[in-house]
């Protein structure tokens, strides 16, 4: 029996998956949305990594497929790292990480400027029309794209530092990974993704060797809050957790 664990991203906690829950339970899917602690970096891993041994020592007749949208991938795949083959299956959706030969080229004022907005954004500052346009499509509402954001959480300063000056070193989770393959992971890459290069996410899919599946026209939240998307996501993880 598979039970999906999903680990949600930045700014955002476990009711960002509300929308594919009456999918999940229609497919009678065991499962489990984590709020990630993200009081510090150490905390962050630490949620992660406690919520998945829990899920497992309760349940151990339960085959583990983590799924981890944006930072929640970092997270899931980190979790794939330090457990091995007590995981069954990784999924991870619209994350991603920069291949060296991008990061030699990134400019130095770029990156200031790109770590000041992300400060901005994740702490709140930001208004709502701003933001929106680069978390979604059309093809999510306006209704639901404000309920989400009149939700979302300013996080905590500290921990927005830890983060961006750690995003570099989510490599060495990969390096030499642990859980890698086709037949093990899966990479969702959304091709009108504002926050994740598609370069990023292609990058992690061939530095893991994994499966992926491209959504033409999908923006970063929208494969999960768009009813053009969600019904083929949730389709495609159960169809994955099956090889």
């Amino acid at each position: 029996m598979k039970h999906f664990v999903f680990f949600h991203g930045i700014g955002i906690r476990s009711f960002f998956w509300e929308s594919i829950r009456p999918l999940l339970d229609r497919e009678n899917i065991r499962y489990s949305f984590i709020d990630l602690d993200f009081t510090t970096m150490e905390t962050g891993f630490n949620s992660a990594l406690n919520s998945v041994e829990n899920i497992a020592k309760n349940h151990p007749d339960r085959d583990i497929v983590l799924v981890g949208h944006s930072l929640g991938g970092l997270f899931a795949g980190y979790v794939a790292y330090k457990l091995g083959e007590r995981i069954d299956k990784l999924i991870i959706v619209a994350s991603g990480l920069s291949s060296q030969k991008k990061k030699k080229k990134s400019n130095f004022i770029k990156k200031r400027f790109k770590k000041m907005m992300m400060k901005l954004m994740f702490g709140g500052y930001m208004p709502y029309w701003v933001t929106q346009p680069m978390f979604f499509t059309d093809h999510t509402p306006k209704d639901v794209q404000r309920q989400l954001w009149t939700k979302t959480v300013r996080e905590d300063p500290k921990f927005l530092k830890e983060f961006l000056n750690y995003r570099n070193s989510w490599q060495k989770f990969y390096d030499n990974p642990h859980f890698s393959g086709p037949d093990n992971v899966l990479c969702i890459i959304n091709d009108k993704d504002n926050i994740i290069p598609k370069y990023a996410s292609l990058s992690l899919k061939d530095h893991l060797n994994a499966s992926y599946k491209i959504y033409e026209g999908a923006g970063h939240n929208d494969v999960v809050t768009s009813k053009k998307f969600n019904q083929k996501f949730v389709n495609d993880i159960i169809s994955f957790s099956l090889i």
